[in-house]
């Protein structure tokens, strides 16, 4: 019975060996599976390889020598008050449809203090966006105030240089050939924040402030609020040839 059962169990074995797979001379099965194993990763939803991001360069829309840039002139951009309206019409919507109000419709302090600090907000935006211009000139542009009767140009008001800038203890102008980007957020139709970063500011003040969370560094980033007309703003860096760097986009590069 005992040699039975080996007869049978050499045959199975015997059996099974068959089907297996030969290894090739010179190759374990440790570096098949490792050969296998190695393969590039691929998106699951469209099987191809997954995005790498990639270092881009700074460069301008349009080239422009020196000489085109001293041939144009000084602009003031208008001013753009739609961000304070935005925050004001916010203000009221807080303090009156706030869900911290009570059964009976009475007011809650949580809505009318978070309606009135968007409405304060608001009044300050109007300020700034009332009394600060900025001018586009031949190598820079720069942040004046507007001094004078009525803030009004026509009247005999005039633009005044502003106090250095509170982050960098530098002056507020920039000169082009040394901004490397610029940007708006959330969009240029929509430009609650303004962005653009330079080299001109000393190295060593490169981490205060806003600039302590920037991980590329290589430069001073600056943000101010979109109270200047951002498509114009826009049109003077592209126009100036000013630098910057190209925006993702999935778009394919046929189109618009």
């Amino acid at each position: 019975m005992k040699a039975t059962s080996c007869v049978i169990l050499l045959l199975s074995f015997a059996r099974t060996w068959a089907f297996a797979p030969s290894l090739a001379k010179g190759c374990s099965s440790v570096t098949a599976l490792r050969m296998s194993s190695v393969a590039p990763k691929l998106d699951g939803w469209k099987d191809k390889p997954l995005y790498s991001p990639k270092e881009t360069t700074p460069e301008p829309v349009r080239h422009v020598s020196w000489f085109e840039r001293q041939m144009q002139g000084d602009i003031i951009l208008d001013p753009d008050y739609s961000l304070a309206w935005m925050f004001l019409i916010l203000g009221f919507a807080i303090v009156g449809y706030h869900p911290s109000y009570y059964e009976d419709g009475s007011l809650s302090l949580i809505g009318v203090c978070g309606g009135m600090f968007h409405m304060l907000f608001a009044s300050l935006l109007w300020v700034q966006t009332r009394r600060v211009r900025c001018v586009f000139e031949k190598d820079g542009f720069e942040f004046y105030n507007i001094k004078g009767p009525s803030l009004d140009f026509a009247k005999g008001a005039y633009l005044d240089k502003k106090p250095d800038n509170y982050v960098a203890g530098t002056r507020n102008r920039w000169k082009y050939d040394t901004i490397i980007n610029y940007g708006f957020f959330p969009s240029l139709q929509f430009p609650v924040i303004c962005y653009f970063k330079e080299t001109e500011t000393p190295e060593e003040k490169w981490d205060k402030w806003f600039a302590a969370f920037d991980s590329y560094g290589r430069g001073q980033p600056h943000f101010f609020p979109g109270i200047c007309n951002a498509r114009q703003f826009r049109a003077e860096m592209e126009a100036r040839g000013v630098n910057r760097k190209p925006i993702q986009t999935f778009k394919k590069k046929n189109q618009d």
